[in-house]
């Protein structure tokens, strides 16, 4: 997209000097237009020139600094949930000014198949060098919800649904910030489920309910998922209160939650991926 502003940009300034030229020929016929050719054409021409080079050379360098780099902490991990099915679950996290989003996705090949292939909870942690965390306010969460069809497709039902849940029998996702001093301590959680194994932190069944509206993969065929309330391939949560904070402080220890009670716990201990964008190249290195 850059380089087609910038393309368009020179394609400006060229017809700009068709049209000058164009003007010249107009006047030939006139007198005092040799006369001024002669007397002050070559600074013309050459102020000309001068100008359009510098009008390209400063949009270029607008178009290439308009867009700051911005940074994506990827954690990833693969697994085989309780009933042997492979799954590829996937976190995204990105850093910007106050703002965190963090994207979710249930990235599994294969169609789930039961409630312990769904991803229906996450906890991660953001810490700076002083042992500081953010103050958390969480903003939304929006993801496409579909009525699941044990013999048909899939019906969408909502398509970027309001998947935040802070009052009773919301039932779509709750977010919490845990006690340091109680064990165990997962930092910062978004959940749909209650997660009763990791009480107290745990999720508040009254606010999250079961497995509904967590996110699957594929299109169901199975009876157990069968007319179901649950979300395709992602949700994306939005946070304020992380002014001071960069991705550098996205601790690199995640976990994610399969299931409702949860039936499986998937760490994600490797050292997270980075991804920097920056003028459309995409560079690749592992978090130390």
């Amino acid at each position: 997209m850059i380089l087609i502003r910038f393309f368009a940009i020179m394609l400006s300034v060229a017809v700009k000097a068709k049209l000058k030229l164009l003007q010249f020929k107009e006047w030939g016929n006139n007198r005092f237009f040799w006369a001024e050719i002669l007397f002050f054409g070559r600074r013309k021409m050459k102020k000309l020139y001068s100008v359009s080079i510098i009008t390209a050379v400063v949009w270029f360098s607008l178009v290439f600094t308009s867009a700051p780099a911005s940074a994506v902490v990827i954690h990833e991990q693969s697994t085989v949930s309780g009933i042997g099915t492979a799954v590829q679950l996937r976190a995204e996290l990105a850093i910007t000014g106050d703002i965190l989003t963090v994207g979710l996705f249930n990235a599994s090949a294969v169609s789930s198949k039961g409630p312990d292939d769904l991803l229906s909870s996450f906890f991660f942690d953001i810490i700076d060098g002083s042992g500081n965390r953010p103050s958390l306010t969480y903003l939304d969460a929006v993801g496409d919800v579909y009525l699941t069809k044990k013999n048909h497709t899939d019906l969408l039902r909502d398509a970027d649904a309001d998947l935040k849940a802070d009052s009773r029998r919301d039932n779509t996702w709750q977010f919490k910030s845990f006690d340091p001093d109680v064990s165990p301590f997962l930092g910062f959680g978004i959940g749909t489920v209650g997660n009763s194994a990791l009480s107290p932190n745990n999720f508040n069944g009254n606010i999250v309910g079961g497995m509904d509206y967590s996110i699957y993969a594929g299109d169901v065929t199975t009876r157990n998922l069968d007319g179901r309330l649950l979300v395709k391939s992602s949700i994306t949560f939005t946070f304020a209160g992380l002014t001071g904070f960069t991705e550098a402080d996205i601790a690199a220890d995640t976990v994610f939650g399969l299931g409702t009670s949860p039936d499986m716990l998937v760490a994600a201990p490797e050292p997270a991926t980075i991804a920097l964008l920056c003028l459309g190249t995409v560079l690749l290195r592992k978090r130390k």
